[in-house]
């Protein structure tokens, strides 16, 4: 009798141990919940309210550049990753290259280099000193750059052998107004007055510089009527005309080039 007395007893206080033991763990669980909503933006840091965008911007506007930065903000000065805006800053038309960095509380600084076109490249592209296309235009702005041609993936390579051809000619103040690279890989230059060099697939160095040795001053009586010179055979070059030239000019007696 006592002892099931007992065990009757014991039945409520096990229940208010357990109900205490549960009240107590909901009671930490919401205090761990509690302290993660609020410690995660303690811990972010205060939010960034100001940005100074910088440099000498010419084509780059300020307000795009609050547009691709605004995605990509963080929620606060300790979880925004400069190197995630750096990439977003980066792929904006114009954009060479960005140094981000923080001020504490609430600024974040962007200085912002702008691309510098060297060429022209097929259509509408505009080059810069690495071979890049980086943005699209068919503005008259940039009619004097030199045009580059080429396939697609051709850039860096056209533009070597561009800077390559023009050092060539600048002892001699010639300039290269413009370089197109076929599919077969040949390649014809055309001068500042308007006359074709054609060099061919392989040796466009020593032609040109036979060109410039040789081909010139043999027509430079004549350069006024002169279309092409094509520098593709091995002993000469041969000449096509504007118009028909007067005598005395003598062009390349083999069948034909070697390309």
């Amino acid at each position: 009798m006592r002892h099931a007395a007992r065990h009757e007893n014991g039945i409520p206080q096990r229940r208010r141990l357990l109900l205490a033991g549960s009240a107590v763990l909901i009671a930490l669980m919401l205090l761990a919940a509690f302290a993660a909503y609020f410690a995660k933006p303690l811990l972010a840091g205060p939010a960034l309210t100001e940005l100074v965008v910088s440099g000498q911007l010419i084509h780059v506007r300020p307000q795009a550049v609050r547009a691709a930065v605004l995605p990509v903000l963080g929620g606060g000065f300790f979880s925004t990753d400069v190197n995630t805006l750096r990439a977003a800053v980066e792929k904006l038309p114009w954009v060479a290259s960005a140094a981000v960095r923080r001020s504490w509380p609430h600024t974040l600084y962007i200085d912002i280099t702008e691309e510098v076109p060297v060429a022209r490249w097929n259509t509408d592209g505009l080059m810069d000193a690495q071979g890049k296309v980086f943005v699209r235009t068919h503005s008259s702005e940039w009619a004097k750059l030199p045009l580059l041609t080429g396939a697609q993936g051709s850039e860096q390579d056209v533009l070597a052998e561009y800077n390559t051809l023009v050092s060539l000619l600048a002892s001699r103040g010639l300039t290269i107004m413009q370089l197109h690279v076929d599919a077969r890989g040949e390649s014809t230059v055309e001068l500042s007055d308007g006359i074709q060099v054609r060099l061919g697939r392989e040796d466009a160095e020593p032609r040109l510089e036979r060109f410039a040795a040789i081909a010139l001053p043999t027509l430079s009586t004549k350069l006024a009527a002169v279309a092409y010179v094509d520098m593709r055979y091995t002993n000469g070059f041969a000449v096509g005309w504007k118009t028909v030239p007067a005598a005395g000019v003598t062009q390349s007696k083999e069948v034909g080039p070697n390309v």
